[in-house]
């Protein structure tokens, strides 16, 4: 006690349960996060479906008139099947992951489980990245890296009690074994220390990437957005038909997905990326 070990290993033993506590609630967050996806997915498909059927109609209808064989209407319709079968194969890993969820938190497995809308990751907060102050901080809250230290301090002890460097015959059994332990624990804890870091350097550049692909993705919303007024106008007009503006409003919805997929890619990076900051974690 007096020499304060009882108190260190207390210490070491809470951070241990807390670092725990934390990776539990990284790998919910990843759950929710990838259930914000897949329900993404699943309205794009609604979508598609229902571009399809009118492509079925207009198929039906130009067969009727003989303009297209029963093969290529087939061949349609064929395709429906396909993207039905796809959905419904989301929709399980839907369940399944809300299942997962609610298991996670404890909540009643028979209930409704209804997301709630991420948040958005601001201009402000992406501004105050800073990549080696907040590698030198993740490295420093990691209890991975800690934990990485503690067994290379062991192996030193070890190999200190087995005479260290000074020790007169090296040639013996015992000093041999842990001079190679001594050394397989340096180059242990290198290469942990190297993988932390190219992990956090690519999460950084990760974030980066995810903001450049949100920023594009909303320039095409907005070119988009002129496209489907036009058309509307045209529609009105009577120079296009229903069908043509359907098709601008699918293309429109389809734009707008792209953008809320990136910005779900966004946040689920930058989130990723605070938690290796303020705790040290880099496995989210």
């Amino acid at each position: 006690i007096k020499d304060g070990e009882l108190q260190k290993d207390n210490a070491d033993a809470i951070w241990q349960i807390q670092d725990l506590q934390n990776q539990m609630v990284v790998a919910g967050e990843a759950l929710y996060i990838a259930l914000a996806g897949l329900e993404l997915n699943d309205r794009t498909m609604d979508r598609s479906l229902d571009a399809l059927d009118r492509g079925i109609q207009e198929a039906q209808l130009r067969y009727d008139l003989g303009q297209i064989s029963s093969l290529t209407l087939q061949q349609t319709k064929a395709s429906r099947t396909s993207l039905v079968s796809s959905q419904q194969t989301l929709r399980m890993s839907l369940e399944n992951y809300k299942t997962q969820l609610k298991l996670m938190v404890g909540a009643d497995l028979a209930s409704d489980l209804t997301l709630g809308a991420l948040p958005e990751v601001t201009d402000e907060q992406l501004a105050t990245m800073d990549l080696e102050a907040d590698l030198a901080a993740a490295k420093e809250a990691s209890y991975s890296l800690y934990d990485a230290k503690l067994t290379l301090d062991d192996a030193r002890e070890t190999y200190n009690d087995a005479g260290g460097d000074g020790y007169h015959n090296k040639d013996k059994y015992e000093y041999q074994v842990a001079l190679h332990q001594w050394q397989s624990a340096q180059y242990t804890y290198n290469a942990t220390i190297q993988n932390f870091e190219t992990g956090f350097r690519t999460l950084y550049a990760q974030v980066k990437d995810c903001k450049q692909v949100l920023d594009a993705a909303r320039t095409a919303l907005a070119v988009e957005q002129d496209n489907y007024a036009v058309d509307q106008m045209k529609y009105e007009q009577g120079s296009i038909s229903r069908n043509e503006l359907l098709t601008a409003q699918d293309d429109l919805s389809t734009a707008q997905d792209s953008v809320d997929t990136a910005a779900i890619n966004l946040f689920s990076a930058y989130n990723t990326y605070r938690w290796a900051v303020e705790y040290g974690i880099l496995n989210g």
